[in-house]
């Protein structure tokens, strides 16, 4: 095997930025400010040796969500995948990878759509493994890309480790890197998909894999919005992973609380079994500033924390009754929404209809003790396939030892 090498810094895929003195107009205005981001920090990472936590008894679960707008996705995704895992020119790669999709079947999809959610019961059936097989054909074809991401992301850590001199022989059986990761969780509910892997070395110690779903769409019911839910346990802490696509709109508010609450009541409240939460996907929360002139402005000079003053969803977190207890990283990307498609240039909207970017795609995180999750880091990517940037972050997550279980 030879030395891998890392993803290109530069995207093939992206289209020459239309650049100017301010907004352009036409059926998809680009504006000038480009979706910038700093280096992530991998500071986590340094003085630690290969697959080591600091806590003595921890996982590293590592958290994406990206809304694909139903669009044909041809990059290589490992560059979102390893962002911020690299450190000290080593991979740092964590025991969990929880992915959550939305929009995998296109809102403009009507066949496809009214065919998941007339049919949801028999296609669950058809579709849905605990183990992560799935006849559909979108879903399948996502399984493979992430997959071969993971293992071109193994192969990285043996070469790091040199592992890599081994002969191909050698490396086949245990040492096969595409088995280093393992799928437990695979589940498509319309549009929004979820999906989990493991390292093979916790595999045994992950135990009652359970999942639910739940409509928020159309009546209220419908399936084109909602979330699956996953919880699972490793040792005596009980997890719950929650992938959601909530309703869209700048004055949606009310309904997206709604749906929030909801699903959260469904998934965590009604039985009380989650230690840990995450709850991600495209929560569709805007921000409420009329200029967009100086919301580009503040984008432009990276005063993101002006511009939070004004996000729908931080305000719902302080005020609202449903998110007690929810927990969000700072944020220090630039908004996720909306791009214009293979570019890395806001989509603003153009012949009347505006479009102000927002933090749409977001991850928040719940813990009966705070003491039990640290999140290292909360980053985006520059991915260009979709109008929505790509999310992630990584949460180092203490166990509970079996027999030492708190009381509730």
């Amino acid at each position: 095997f030879l030395p891998l090498p890392r993803p290109p810094p530069t995207n093939p895929l992206i289209r020459p930025a239309v650049m100017g003195t301010g907004i352009s107009g036409g059926e998809a205005g680009q504006f000038s400010v480009p979706f910038k981001l700093a280096a992530a920090s991998s500071d986590w990472a340094k003085g630690r040796s290969d697959g080591e936590s600091f806590l003595s008894e921890s996982v590293l679960v590592w958290s994406g969500t990206w809304n694909i707008a139903g669009l044909p996705i041809k990059e290589d995704i490992s560059s979102w995948l390893m962002r911020g895992l690299e450190c000290e020119g080593k991979i740092h790669l964590p025991d969990i990878f929880y992915i959550g999709l939305q929009e995998v079947v296109g809102l403009n999809d009507g066949k496809r759509q009214c065919g998941y959610a007339m049919n949801a019961t028999r296609l669950d059936r058809q579709c849905t493994s605990l183990y992560g097989y799935t006849k559909d054909n979108v879903v399948k074809d996502w399984r493979k890309r992430i997959e071969k991401a993971l293992t071109r992301m193994v192969m990285f850590e043996m070469e790091d480790k040199s592992d890599l001199k081994k002969t191909g022989a050698e490396i086949k059986g245990e040492d096969d890197p595409s088995k280093e990761f393992c799928c437990i969780f695979c589940k498509q509910m319309v549009g929004v998909c979820s999906l989990i892997y493991v390292r093979k070395k916790w595999r045994k110690e992950v135990q009652n894999i359970k999942f639910d779903q739940v409509g928020t769409g159309f009546m209220g019911v419908g399936k084109n919005k909602g979330a699956i839910g996953t919880s699972f346990q490793i040792r005596a802490t009980r997890f719950l992973m929650v992938n959601a696509h909530l309703e869209s709109g700048q004055h949606a508010v009310e309904k997206r609380n709604s749906s929030f609450k909801y699903i959260k009541e469904q998934f965590l409240e009604k039985e009380d079994t989650a230690d840990v939460m995450i709850f991600l996907g495209d929560l569709n929360y805007r921000l409420d500033l009329n200029s967009i002139e100086k919301m580009f402005e503040l984008i432009n000079n990276e005063e993101y924390k002006i511009l939070l003053q004004k996000d729908q969803l931080k305000e719902q977190m302080a005020n609202e009754p449903c998110f007690k207890g929810m927990q969000e990283a700072p944020i220090s990307f630039p908004p996720t929404y909306k791009m214009v498609q293979l570019t890395n240039n806001y989509d603003w909207g153009g012949n009347g209809k505006k479009r102000l970017p927002a933090w749409c795609d977001r991850i928040l995180y719940f813990s009966k003790d705070q003491s039990h999750v640290t999140s290292h880091f909360y980053t985006a990517s520059t991915l260009v396939s979709s109008d929505h940037k790509p999310v992630s972050s990584l949460f180092e997550i203490k166990l509970q030892a079996t027999g030492e279980e708190e009381e509730i």
